[in-house]
């Protein structure tokens, strides 16, 4: 056992950079990398009870996310704002199986696939993913 596990069984204390390493769960840290590795309930299915209901908030390993229920019944997890220019997906209309940004209109799928750009040419879609 090393000097630093004694002491913490022995006192119940961590050092303060110890600490740091155990309690930060962000992209790119040491326990959000291990956190990352395993399923995580992100929310209730009460949360986003219908297809084609609203998109519901969710907060999860210091990220922000957004679940939502396509039209077809299918859940997605993905990212808050929208690649292209940051908008917020929560405020996004769920339509055609996807989730529409309000702020140029791209859609995503439940699998983070660009399904639609209604200003660009249809191959530069298929370019762009969650």
């Amino acid at each position: 056992m090393s000097r630093a596990h004694a002491e913490v069984r022995r006192y119940g204390v961590l050092k303060a950079e110890d600490n740091e390493i155990l309690t930060r769960v962000g992209p790119g840290t040491l326990m959000g990398e291990l956190l990352r590795r395993y399923w995580t309930p992100a929310c209730l299915s009460e949360e986003i009870p219908a297809p084609g209901s609203p998109p519901a908030r969710v907060r999860l390993l210091g990220e922000k996310l957004v679940a939502f229920r396509d039209t077809a019944g299918r859940v997605g997890l993905m990212q808050e704002n929208c690649p292209h220019r940051g908008a917020s997906l929560y405020y996004g209309r769920n339509e055609d199986a996807a989730l529409r940004c309000v702020y140029h209109g791209w859609a995503y799928d439940t699998e983070g696939r660009c399904v639609d750009m209604p200003s660009e040419p249809a191959p530069f879609c298929e370019k762009v993913r969650m």
